[in-house]
């Protein structure tokens, strides 16, 4: 979607969000899309039969990673053409830029084989931009999710809430470590909950996007051997900061500038503010490319 300018703030984020889709001429399914992300921080898609060939594309690419007890594996865009088509289906692009006011771009895979029974969180405090939230998250489920196998869980309405990072987990007067994470957010983010989690009961072929502060994790699983394929492929939209929050602090305007890859593009995207490329740590450039080189072939 063409943008004369882009948005200083992701539509869904702001109470303009109605008038904003009027304007565009958005059609009923976009309005259902972007006001139901609006108001309850995720919305469901069906992928329709492009995508739901490529789920079956991506299993058959991906089965063999989990070996040895993996739960998941990062980034096999870089080794499959499937993840990387499932990724950019152009339903999802079409959706995001819409929602958000700027084009977006997949920067991060990661595989599932099982539920990854995983804390709640809001992925904002791993991964963020500047301006802040434009950053997202789609989970495809590449087969029927059970309920007994470890469903995905979010609390609707949760993305409305301030960003809660470390320091309000109580990691102040000094940088986080290894182990805070554990030890201090993930006991201290569960608190501030106070909705009932709603599960995401997906049929293969639909995904499930949620924003940047929604509450999400995994449940339990009830059932031996109970599988819960899926892909989780996190986008950033064009021209801004992307930093890590663990060692950043926006309050002070010091970030970790991260470099992320583009999945569309196999390149990376250089952090940008106001449309200037922000200069980046020779480290972090090494980074990127370490990280490129070690995903690019899977060990296992």
């Amino acid at each position: 979607m063409p943008f004369k300018k882009k948005a200083a703030k992701p539509w869904v984020e702001t109470e303009d969000v109605l008038p904003y889709l009027d304007a565009v001429g958005a059609d009923e399914a976009q309005r259902r899309f972007v006001t139901d992300l609006h108001r309850d921080g995720v919305a469901i898609l069906d992928l329709g039969p492009e995508g739901l060939a490529l789920c079956d594309a991506v299993v058959a690419d991906t089965d063999r990673y989990f070996t040895g007890g993996n739960r998941r594996v990062q980034d096999t865009w870089r080794r499959s053409a499937a993840v990387r088509s499932l990724s950019n289906l152009p339903v999802i692009e079409k959706m995001l830029a819409l929602a958000y006011g700027r084009r977006p771009f997949p920067f991060q895979t990661l595989n599932f084989l099982v539920g990854s029974e995983q804390a709640a969180h809001a992925d904002a405090v791993h991964f963020h931009s500047e301006p802040q939230r434009f950053m997202c998250g789609v989970w495809f489920a590449l087969e029927d999710v059970q309920p007994d196998a470890g469903p995905l869980f979010y609390h609707l309405g949760s993305h409305k809430r301030p960003v809660f990072g470390m320091r309000e987990a109580g990691v102040v007067d000094r940088a986080p470590e290894l182990g805070d994470y554990d030890r201090f957010y993930v006991p201290a983010f569960a608190k501030e909950l106070k909705t009932q989690p709603h599960l995401a009961l997906l049929k293969k072929g639909q995904a499930l996007v949620w924003t940047a502060n929604v509450a999400h994790g995994g449940t339990a699983i009830r059932r031996e051997g109970a599988t819960r394929r899926s892909l989780v492929t996190h986008y950033y939209f064009e021209d801004c900061l992307y930093y890590t929050p663990m060692y950043s602090s926006p309050e002070e305007g010091r970030f970790q500038l991260r470099l992320p890859a583009n999945l569309k593009t196999g390149g990376w995207v250089w952090p940008r503010r106001a449309g200037k490329r922000m200069p980046l740590e020779p480290r972090t450039v090494a980074r990127a490319f370490k990280e490129a080189l070690k995903r690019a072939v899977y060990v296992g």
